[in-house]
């Protein structure tokens, strides 16, 4: 053991001041002497009332005992990233995503109690980067940040077929839609839905980083969170609803729509309607007022 740590004196400290001291350390992602002696470690403790309260053991030193929870925190944090972020982590290649990983806790430690919240500024992050298609990657990670939001989100039952039947065929237009919590719907301007069925289906292929927009509700039912494409129609119609539009003015709405994109009516009017019928029976709503 160097002769400089044996001399340091052991001094009582409160709590508070070594556990932050501890965590300005271990959030560091620099190598040991730097971790120590950051600004931020050092506003809490010196270096040396530091190696004077952290004792070594039989086979370590000070720096490496408090090294051992620093690893373990970008490998715990570097874990959560991958588990919410499977795209992203397969768009750039692993050693590009650990490298984005510590730079990510380096501005943005985590400050919160669940590792649910690590990512909820990873797609601003993405798009504040200097890598090729940060826009197409921020909009990756939006798309996967709304799939966790949706796991995470309270399951209530939808409307129960009995409530669906006992609304009069008259009511129906100035009906208005609640959605369930677990849900969200999301637009992008690049193909990242493509991009993640894709992945999860293992496709050979995967769309090109190009503009086209995609348009996807994400849905939990039953303890099972699924995403849907849907075209520029139908996610606007369930924007419409699920927004509190009623039912016939939504509908109006889209057909003024194909209108004015000349669109033919009679083709996808059906579908749309099929849709919103799909809708329904999945379990998208949780309430209808008429």
């Amino acid at each position: 053991m160097p002769e400089q740590f044996q001399q340091i004196p052991h001094e009582t400290l409160h709590l508070d001041e070594f556990q932050r001291w501890m965590v300005a350390v271990v959030t560091n992602f620099g190598n040991d002497t730097e971790a120590w002696n950051s600004a931020a470690a050092v506003a809490e403790l010196s270096h040396e009332r530091a190696l004077g309260n952290v004792l070594p053991s039989k086979t370590l030193t000070e720096y490496e005992r408090v090294g051992i929870y620093r690893r373990m925190y970008f490998l715990r944090m570097r874990d959560a990233l991958e588990i919410d972020f499977p795209s992203v982590l397969h768009f750039v290649g692993k050693p590009a995503f650990e490298a984005l990983v510590e730079d990510y806790f380096t501005q943005f430690p985590s400050t919160s109690y669940t590792l649910n919240d690590t990512g909820t500024r990873f797609p601003a992050f993405m798009r504040a980067s200097l890598l090729p298609d940060n826009e197409f990657i921020a909009e990756l990670a939006e798309l996967e940040l709304a799939i966790n939001a949706v796991m995470e989100a309270e399951e209530v039952p939808p409307i129960a077929p009995e409530e669906i039947a006992a609304i009069p065929p008259e009511a129906w237009s100035d009906a208005r839609f609640e959605p369930v919590r677990a849900f969200k719907l999301h637009e992008s301007t690049y193909p990242v839905h493509e991009y993640l069925c894709a992945l999860e289906e293992k496709l050979p292929a995967f769309p090109n980083v190009e503009l086209r927009p995609n348009y996807a509700y994400i849905h939990r039912s039953n303890f099972h969170t699924k995403h849907y494409a849907l075209s520029s129609e139908e996610y606007r119609l369930l924007h419409h609803l699920s927004t509190g539009t009623p039912l016939g003015e939504a509908f109006e709405a889209i057909q003024q729509q194909l209108l004015s994109e000349q669109k033919n009516i009679e083709e996808l009017l059906p579908r749309i309607t099929a849709c919103f019928q799909e809708w329904m029976a999945k379990g998208v709503f949780a309430r209808v007022v008429v």
